[in-house]
C-alpha cells in the first residue's frame, strides 16, 4: 500500500481520536480568546486554500513537462494526485464553512452545551484533517516537482563525443 493511504488512514484514526477527546474531556470553545483562534484557523486555511489554487495552476501550466507527463500517464500516480487534491480542497472548504458557523454560534452564547460540544468535536476533526492532508500535498507536489527520475542517464557522455568544444 502507498504512503499516501497509510497516511490517510493514520490521519482519520487520529482525528477521531482526538474529536472524540475533544468531545468528552476538552470543551475547547469554553476558553478565553478561543474566538480569535477561530479567526487564526479560518484565515490559515483560506490561506491554503489559495496556495492550493495557485499550486494547480502552476502544475497546469507545466502540464506538458516530461516528469509531470510521467505522472499523469501512470494511473496510479494520478488517481493518487487527484485523490490528494480534491481531499485537500474539500476538506479546507468544509472547513472554512464549518469554523464560521463555529463562531457565529459562539458569538451567539445562547446554544445549548451538547450542540456547541458537537460542533467543536466536528471542528476538531476537520482542523487534524485539513492540516495532514495538507501536508500530505505539500509533499506529494514536492516528490512531483522534484523528482529525479534518470539523474543517472543526464550525467552519461559519449565516450566518443567531445564534450569541450576548445580542446
Amino acid at each position: 500500500m502507498r504512503f499516501s493511504y497509510w497516511f490517510i488512514i493514520i490521519t482519520f484514526v487520529l482525528s477521531i481520536t482526538i474529536s472524540v477527546t475533544g468531545y468528552f474531556y476538552l470543551p475547547i470553545f469554553k476558553f478565553t480568546g478561543f474566538d480569535k483562534a477561530l479567526e487564526g484557523i479560518l484565515l490559515l486555511s483560506s490561506i491554503c486554500l489559495g496556495f492550493y489554487g495557485a499550486c494547480l495552476s502552476v502544475l497546469a501550466s507545466i502540464f506538458n513537462t516530461k516528469i509531470v507527463r510521467e505522472v499523469m500517464n501512470d494511473n496510479n500516480y494520478r488517481s493518487e494526485f487527484i485523490m490528494v487534491s480534491a481531499s485537500s480542497l474539500l476538506t479546507g472548504f468544509i472547513l472554512v464553512i464549518t469554523t464560521i458557523v463555529y463562531q457565529v454560534l459562539l458569538e451567539n452564547g445562547k446554544v445549548a452545551f451538547i450542540i456547541m460540544n458537537l460542533i467543536n468535536s466536528l471542528w476538531l476533526f476537520l482542523l487534524f484533517v485539513f492540516l495532514a492532508f495538507s501536508l500530505l500535498f505539500i509533499l506529494t507536489s514536492f516528490i512531483i516537482f522534484f523528482q529525479n527520475k534518470d539523474e543517472k542517464d543526464k550525467n552519461l557522455v559519449n565516450p566518443g563525443e567531445i564534450t569541450n568544444p576548445d580542446f
